[in-house]
């Protein structure tokens, strides 16, 4: 990617990134961070995240470890959310500068609890990711390795040099890895140790800088370049590795750069300029040499077998190394003494690209580069883990041949509204479309297309590409899960309006014939008890009869196949009719039934015997749990917005939040101490249900030792005007 290209997409890479230095105070924010943060009042880590004391303990463990990750509070533009931050130290700056990765998971967290299934773990400590990533890229690995030689025939010649093109530092290093018949006593012990198990992007990255390049930390080496085999005379890159004098060696000249003399495993020594850096690894920081050869070489190769002997030495097995052997040419033993060069320093411009890249590697989104008529021009190591392909086994094609054949038309037409005037190069809020993978399978992605404007770069769009396979399986898990709850629902009311009905044919028989005993339509009932008996059987019956119709009643509301017969209602009239009817219920309890009506009210839309029914309940109920002495008070009035509120109040025993809650609960009593009341525990359940049936909006308020408030609000759509 040039410059530019990297700098765009950085900016607009769909993920909040920030940087900061090592008080934690912010320095810079791309687009995504700007628009999840307030930047201009959040000047440092501590503004963002709650409690400020968290972010001393993030850059402790970052101070030590290079590289953190956690999950914290932090204030955002949209208000209080939870964002896991992933911090990590930036390699080869001056001043140290650390990259925060945003990743705002408060929706997924809440899905999560919508679903009743575990939180998701922390973001695994940096050695557990870099192992899971080691582990996916497994197969890709072993495929590329399993190929026929015959497939890498055209790019090894491609890359071969011409003799006549080679410099003099590398003929002394074809030289040295040249190897001569060894002294069975100095030849070093075959490597027993397998290589550290290095990700295909990760080593590809260090693969196509070119430089012999060793990795390790403390008194282990961790990895090598074939490059570096190659250069030191190694067989393979296990052997290199596995010699611990040579990285001891190395160790030796720590600093940031110098020149030294290396042994060579084929015998003799090599001069070499060693510049050192550390560099984000597995389990920590690591540290990274670079070896090049000096300039001019002095007399760095020292033959410990004689020229005829070196003559009949047999070859190493180079090509286990690199994809070209290097020509055995004799040493080259300059007569003049070595004279050490520093390395030259790389320049700012190519310090700051080569951070970009690296930061855009890391990302586990993948980056990809395409020119007018989208074809491939880079992609990133985050899309070469999607895709499971390399970048040079996509560069020259078009991306939409990447997708499904369903996905191809609606990219093509992306791609089309981005380079015009329209709305869809301004609106432009990703699309999802499905990918095909090397290894055969779909995956679902989510898309971001961003037009670059750069003049020196071939590149017209970049796209910003997610896997987003777990939040499909989580949206199919939720509307699974939403799909059974309601069927489970359907079944229950279908079971209850089903059992009510077969009920009540037999119950209105008792009713009927207890009836006719109790009013002794055939005869007299001499006996007392026979009377008593019939009078309970009647009165046990009605009470089942009320149960089994609201239960009905309730069902068919929950089902939606309650039928009501929307009319316009005078609520005045429906109040007053439920008063009359419980007069004598009141009179009984020496409770007081006290109405206020408002002149000239107007009539709602609701159906009438509906709203008699939440009336009766709702009485019913304030009359119960009212000591004697007390009132209940049904009022009406039309507010400043139009709706018409009815409100039934008293002065009772109340309720407590717990007990109100269970009271709204279908088959749940409110226990008061030392007071028994009859009910089915369906009245309030039954009443919200008919109330919101009606398009209605149900209340209830309530406070131990003060009474209970219950509220019928009527949009002022349902409210008739006069």
């Amino acid at each position: 990617l040039s410059d530019d290209l990297t700098r765009i997409a950085l900016q607009h890479l769909p993920v909040a990134l920030l940087v900061c230095d090592a008080t934690g105070q912010i320095i810079n924010g791309n687009d995504a961070a700007k628009a999840l943060v307030d930047l201009s009042s959040a000047r440092s880590l501590a503004d963002l995240i709650v409690p400020a004391g968290h972010a001393g303990d993030l850059l402790s463990r970052l101070e030590q470890s290079g590289m953190t990750s956690a999950i914290e509070s932090v204030a955002c533009i949209l208000g209080q959310r939870e964002v896991r931050l992933t911090l990590s130290r930036l390699p080869a700056q001056a001043v140290p500068l650390f990259s925060i990765v945003l990743e705002d998971i408060t929706d997924r967290r809440a899905l999560e609890r919508s679903l009743n299934i575990p939180q998701a773990a922390a973001k695994p400590a940096p050695q557990d990711a870099f192992a899971m990533l080691a582990k996916s890229l497994q197969d890709t690995i072993e495929a590329q390795s399993s190929r026929p030689a015959k497939a890498e025939q055209p790019r090894s010649t491609a890359e071969e040099k011409p003799a006549a093109a080679e410099s003099a530092a590398e003929r002394t290093i074809a030289a040295a890895a040249a190897p001569a018949k060894a002294d069975p006593a100095a030849a070093k012990p075959a490597a027993t140790k397998p290589a550290l198990f290095v990700p295909l992007p990760v080593r590809q990255s260090f693969e196509r800088s070119g430089e012999a390049i060793l990795i390790g930390r403390d008194e282990q080496a961790l990895f090598a370049t074939s490059k570096a085999a190659l250069l030191l005379g190694y067989d393979s890159i296990d052997s290199l590795l596995a010699d611990q004098a040579l990285w001891q060696h190395i160790k030796a000249t720590q600093q940031p750069a110098r020149s030294t003399s290396l042994p060579l495993a084929t015998g003799g020594a090599l001069d070499l300029d060693v510049s050192s850096a550390s560099v984000p690894w597995i389990n920590g920081p690591a540290d990274k040499f670079v070896l090049r050869p000096v300039a001019e070489p002095g007399p760095v190769v020292k033959a410990q077998q004689s020229a005829a002997a070196a003559t009949n030495a047999a070859p190493a097995p180079a090509a286990a190394i690199a994809e070209t052997a290097a020509p055995v040419v004799e040493p080259v033993v300059p007569a003049k003494a070595n004279v050490p060069v520093a390395a030259k320093p790389e320049e700012p411009q190519a310090i700051a690209t080569n951070e970009l890249k690296a930061m855009l590697d890391v990302a586990s989104d993948g980056i990809i580069a395409l020119d007018e008529h989208g074809v491939i021009l880079s992609f990133s190591a985050g899309a070469e883990a999607i895709f499971g392909m390399s970048q040079g086994e996509v560069r020259g094609r078009s991306f939409a041949d990447l997708l499904s054949a369903d996905s191809r038309k609606p990219l093509r037409d992306y791609l089309a509204g981005l380079g015009g005037p329209g709305l869809a190069s301004v609106f432009n809020d990703g699309r999802e479309f499905t990918a095909i993978v090397k290894q055969g399978g779909e995956v679902p992605l989510f898309v971001t297309l961003g037009k670059l404007q750069s003049p020196h770069s071939k590149a017209s769009f970049c796209a910003v590409v997610r896997d987003i396979t777990q939040w499909k399986r989580t949206e199919q898990e939720l509307r699974e899960a939403k799909e059974a709850a309601e069927q489970a629902s359907r079944q229950k009311s279908d079971f209850l309006a089903g059992i009510s009905h077969e009920i009540r044919t037999p119950l209105n028989a008792i009713l009927g014939f207890s009836e006719v005993m109790r009013l002794e339509r055939f005869g007299e009932i001499k006996n007392e008890k026979y009377r008593a008996y019939a009078n309970d059987i009647h009165a046990s019956g009605t009470h089942l009869l009320a149960l089994v119709n609201d239960l009905l009643d309730l069902s068919k509301v929950e089902a939606g196949k309650m039928e009501l017969d929307f009319t316009a209602v005078n609520v005045a009239d429906a109040a007053d009719h439920v008063l009359r009817l419980l007069g004598e219920e009141a009179s009984r309890a020496n409770v007081v039934v006290r109405k206020s009506f408002a002149a000239g009210l107007p009539r709602v839309v609701a159906d009438l015997r509906a709203l008699r029914q939440v009336l009766l309940n709702l009485v019913s109920n304030a009359i119960k749990y009212t000591d004697a002495g007390g009132q209940v008070i049904v009022s009406t009035l039309v507010d400043e917005t139009g709706e018409l509120v009815l409100r039934v109040k008293d002065n009772g025993i109340g309720m407590t939040p717990a007990q109100l809650q269970d009271a709204l609960r279908p088959f749940t009593r409110v226990q008061s101490a030392g007071r028994e009341r009859q009910g089915t525990g369906l009245g309030l359940p039954l009443s919200k249900a008919l109330v919101e049936a009606n398009r209605a909006k149900f209340t209830i308020a309530s406070e131990p030792g003060q009474g209970t408030l219950a509220e019928i609000r009527f949009p002022a759509t349902r409210v008739l005007a006069e």
